[in-house]
């Protein structure tokens, strides 16, 4: 080393209060020689830039929680809506973080959203926290809202089978993917086309005329709003992939919040899967950039998403022969599920072990039940039906056990079946491939 250097390292070091004991600095010297000194140095810099990094990071939190508490008042206090909604949100992250950690001999890992349901349902049954962790239903709608329109954009985005996989080996992880997709618009559209059906008050004729409408609208305004995006921003602009990932997101909630404003409210999710969509084909190569930024935007609303589908579940609303009646339902339609989706590989190329992995990784249900199952009961509140009401709450307690139960049971059955019923790939683990790519559908 450099005796300058070395120098003015050894003189830093035993001078000012801010490097330690000087008592010590000399007997470390003599112990250690000056070679020594760089390495102390760099530990002590290190150490000193942790605590003050961890000390401006608390400083900054409370900080913003101050400012938003002079403009705000009461709200960033204990019973607040954004007091709750902070709280249910550091609360379902922990939970779900801790779920993560839960790692069973040859078991693969529970999903963390299982911890995050539970988050929310531990918030609202606990007397204490409940009564100073509060949501306003308006509040906890929009944010689910906003969850489902990033839930249909992935959805869109994921449509384009060509960065899937298509050509290695049989493509199971792609058909899993591409399937799971249509399958989200299927079960959004039928859904908001049967909650209009059943809260109107015309005909049947006319409603199912107002299904099939709503649904035409959804792809006309889809495409329209898709090839805008597709060539606006123009390619040659700077932050292109940010602009473009901004128009998606702002687009697709405002479809979903406008359309239910209309009065059209299956118009909004249809839009938004068409529209993402055809704005994934123009961007090509440059989809996955924007894939990721929509991926970070559904890491913060996914704690939301789940833990307040948690926090709308009592243990008082649960009812013996309401649970019951719900558990046997969601069984006949997963063993429905299971055998018709085995009767539609049946002649798709694949051998019988794949077949029954294909089944059974359909069994897994969570992010759109946890987007949808309340709308019923958001509905019904509108109306001011308490009979509606009533069945919303079954239809969000359908929605809660469905994530509740088959969640983690789909998620071993993949982890388990994937590595004994798939063949691996020559350069890539291809049992890996298919557990990662369906864990986002999970």
């Amino acid at each position: 080393m450099d005796q300058p250097v070395l120098h003015g390292l050894h003189s830093g070091l035993l001078q000012g209060p801010r490097c330690g004991d000087l008592q010590l600095r000399p007997a470390f010297l003599a112990v250690h020689g000056e070679a020594a000194v760089l390495p102390a140095v760099l530990l002590w810099r290190r150490r000193v830039a942790l605590v003050c990094c961890r000390r401006g990071r608390v400083t900054m939190v409370v900080l913003l929680w101050a400012v938003v508490w002079s403009i705000t008042g009461s709200e960033c206090l204990p019973g607040g809506n954004l007091f709750g909604i902070i709280i249910l949100f550091y609360c379902a992250v922990i939970g779900g973080k801790l779920f993560g950690l839960i790692k069973l001999p040859t078991l693969p890992p529970l999903p963390p959203l299982l911890g995050m349901l539970l988050a929310g349902f531990l918030i609202k049954n606990i007397p204490v926290i409940n009564d100073n962790v509060q949501i306003k239903h308006k509040w906890s709608s929009a944010l689910r809202s906003i969850a489902l329109s990033i839930i249909l954009v992935r959805a869109g985005l994921g449509l384009d089978s060509k960065e899937g996989g298509y050509g290695v080996e049989k493509g199971v992880p792609t058909l899993l993917m591409a399937a799971g997709s249509f399958d989200d618009i299927l079960a959004i559209t039928g859904f908001n086309t049967c909650l209009g059906m059943a809260f109107s008050t015309g005909s049947t004729l006319f409603n199912v005329f107002r299904g099939v409408l709503e649904v035409l609208i959804g792809v006309a305004a889809g495409f329209l709003l898709g090839f805008f995006i597709k060539y606006f921003p123009s390619s040659d602009q700077s932050e292109l992939v940010w602009k473009r990932a901004f128009l998606v997101l702002g687009l697709s909630v405002l479809a979903v919040f406008s359309s239910t404003y209309l009065g059209f409210p299956g118009s909004g999710g249809l839009c938004t899967l068409v529209m993402a969509f055809l704005a994934g084909l123009g961007w090509a190569s440059k989809k996955a950039e924007v894939q990721k930024i929509i991926a970070v935007a559904w890491n913060i609303f996914q704690p939301l998403l789940f833990g307040l589908i948690g926090a709308e579940v009592s243990v008082s609303s649960l009812r013996p022969e309401t649970v019951g009646l719900c558990v046997a339902t969601l069984g006949i339609a997963v063993l429905i599920r299971i055998l018709t989706t085995f009767l539609m590989v049946c002649f798709a190329g694949f051998n019988i072990k794949e077949k029954i992995f294909i089944s059974f990784a359909w069994l897994p249900k969570a992010t759109v039940q946890a987007a949808i199952g309340s709308v019923a009961l958001d509905t019904a509140r509108s109306h001011g039906d308490k009979q509606s009401e009533e069945y919303g709450m079954d239809v969000l307690t359908v929605a809660f056990l469905a994530i509740l139960i088959t969640a983690p049971i789909g998620s071993l059955l993949i982890g388990l079946l994937g590595p004994r019923l798939l063949q691996k790939a020559a350069h890539q683990n291809r049992d890996e491939e298919v557990q990662g790519e369906i864990s986002i559908h999970l």
